[in-house]
C-alpha cells in the first residue's frame, strides 16, 4: 500500500534546546499476494468450425505485490487445442490453437495458471468449461 514513510522527529534536552530530522523509512515488499485471475469468456459455446487463432476469453491477471513478486505469468495444459497469448500488460487472450471436432469433444475443461515470479512462487488457478456447438 506504500513504498516509504516519512516521519518527522524532534528531540529536546532539559535546558529547551531541541533539534529536528526527517527520518525516511523504506518498505521492502515481501510475497505475500497470491496473483488473481478474472476469466471473461467472450465465445461459449464455440461453433466447431471457427479458425484458428479464434478468441474465446480474455484473462486479467493481477497480483499485488511490486518488483519480480508482482509479475505474473500464466499457463494452460498444452494438450489442449487452445493456447494462451499475451494481449497487453496483464491481460492474456485464449485463442483456438488448432480445429475443433464435437463429435470427437463436446466440451473442454480448461484450468487457468498463473504464477508470480517471486520467492517463494505463489499461484492461483481458475476453470473454465467450454462447450463445443455442432455445425
Amino acid at each position: 500500500e506504500g513504498k516509504y514513510y516519512e516521519v518527522s522527529v524532534e528531540g529536546k534536552d532539559g535546558g529547551g534546546l531541541s533539534a529536528y530530522a526527517k527520518v525516511h523509512i523504506d518498505i521492502l515488499d515481501t510475497n505475500d499476494n497470491a496473483p488473481t485471475l478474472t476469466v471473461l469468456p467472450i465465445l461459449n459455446p464455440i461453433p466447431e468450425d471457427s479458425v484458428p487463432s479464434t478468441v474465446v476469453a480474455v484473462i486479467n491477471v493481477r497480483d499485488r505485490d511490486s518488483g519480480d513478486n508482482g509479475e505474473v505469468i500464466c499457463n494452460i495444459d498444452e494438450d489442449l487445442p487452445f493456447r494462451l497469448e499475451a494481449s497487453s500488460a496483464n491481460t492474456y487472450k485464449l485463442i483456438t490453437g488448432s480445429d475443433l471436432d464435437r463429435e470427437k469433444t463436446s466440451a473442454y475443461n480448461i484450468t487457468i495458471s498463473a504464477r508470480d515470479r517471486g520467492s517463494p512462487s505463489l499461484w492461483s488457478s481458475a476453470e473454465l468449461v467450454l462447450e463445443v456447438s455442432d455445425v
